[in-house]
């Protein structure tokens, strides 16, 4: 079956400073042929990615919605990590209750030197503060019993940002490797399991 994918979030997933050709979302599409729509807004939150879920994502009647979030709950102290997580709780059953598998992706942790030099000098954030709260929202994720791909853990692998929020070009192309063997073998896993269920 052909895989169209609905893939929503931050400015991480719009590509953000990068042209969207760059993006890990775009990456997908051309490594794979897969229907992807990229639903990523520059500097939103759990809050507001929640309330034009039924737009950008329910609407396009997807098969999987992959779900990248979290980062402005904490740079702004929006939400504390609990709260973002029922967020994404909310985006997840509403997504299930229209027959489309939700994915979660864990935020990418932040270039805390890098971050407080080159992204909202003079505001104050402690990235510090902004990564601990990114790993209590990591743990939450983990222990929701949604799939999700833990590029928290994953991505200083690559480590390369352009600010100490976003990833470079390598970085979106190291994020859309990952993710495009990680719903290969979901799919696999699925009707794996679908076989063993009708036998």
């Amino acid at each position: 079956m052909k895989k169209k994918i609905v893939c929503i979030g931050n400015s991480i997933v719009n590509g953000f400073p990068l042209r969207r050709s760059q993006c890990f979302a775009s990456l997908l599409r051309e490594a794979t042929g897969w229907e992807i729509i990229n639903k990523g807004n520059n500097g939103e939150t759990t809050t507001q990615i929640l309330a034009r879920f039924e737009r950008d994502v329910i609407s396009h009647h997807p098969n999987i919605v992959v779900i990248l979030t979290g980062t402005n709950d904490f740079i702004f102290q929006d939400a504390t990590p609990e709260e973002a997580f029922q967020n994404l709780i909310h985006m997840a059953n509403t997504a299930a209750l229209h027959g489309i598998r939700p994915i979660f992706m864990t935020p990418l942790p932040v270039d805390e030197p890098m971050a407080t030099e080159r992204w909202m000098q003079g505001y104050g954030i402690s990235y510090a503060r902004v990564n601990e709260e990114l790993r209590a929202f990591a743990a939450l994720v983990r222990n929701s019993g949604t799939k999700y791909l833990d590029l928290n853990r994953l991505y200083p692998e690559c480590g390369q940002y352009i600010d100490g929020i976003h990833p470079t070009a390598a970085g979106h192309r190291f994020i859309a490797e990952h993710l495009q063997e990680f719903l290969q073998k979901l799919t696999t896993q699925t009707i794996t399991s679908e076989g063993a269920h009708n036998t």
